[in-house]
């Protein structure tokens, strides 16, 4: 698999910070993770809602391919391995054990901490929220509405 190497050093960066927020010393509660790709620099940093590192990992896979990484690219392939993994992780209850307010997020951003992209997001119902969530519910509500639409100039 072509992102295998990636996935794992995901999966390692994302379970170390976990284990990091599960064990502070403070126990403040966490509100959004802020997790920060930089193939320019060939690294991953993984930080909580008051910008503290939690861990900060080198990518042995954006590395090798050196001044050959298409940053964009790099990007929207971590982008996807991010939702997965953060998806097996919420599905293995990871995030129950830490000490979080609701709504929680969980962000990938950049260097400016702009946000690239919304990976999850917990509420109250403990409801798992993607792109894939919102674009089924406009499609619902689109059908909804030329339903309606159409019931009305009858």
């Amino acid at each position: 698999m072509k992102n295998e190497p990636l996935s794992h050093t995901l999966d390692f960066a994302f379970r170390k910070a976990l284990d990091k927020l599960r064990v502070r010393e403070s126990s403040a509660a966490i509100v959004d993770l802020y997790v920060l790709p930089n193939p320019d620099s060939g690294d991953i940093t993984i930080m909580d809602d008051e910008d503290n590192t939690l861990v900060k990992v080198p990518v042995p896979a954006w590395e090798e391919q050196g001044e050959d990484l298409e940053t964009e690219a790099a990007l929207k392939s971590c982008e996807t391995l991010l939702i997965s993994l953060v998806k097996q992780l919420h599905e293995e209850g990871q995030f129950e054990t830490l000490n979080i307010i609701k709504p929680f997020s969980v962000l990938m951003v950049d260097e400016d901490m702009e946000v690239l992209a919304e990976l999850m997001t917990i509420d109250e119902e403990q409801l798992l929220l993607s792109d894939d969530f919102f674009k089924h519910m406009d499609e619902e509500l689109d059908g909804f509405f030329k339903e309606l639409m159409a019931d009305t100039n009858k």
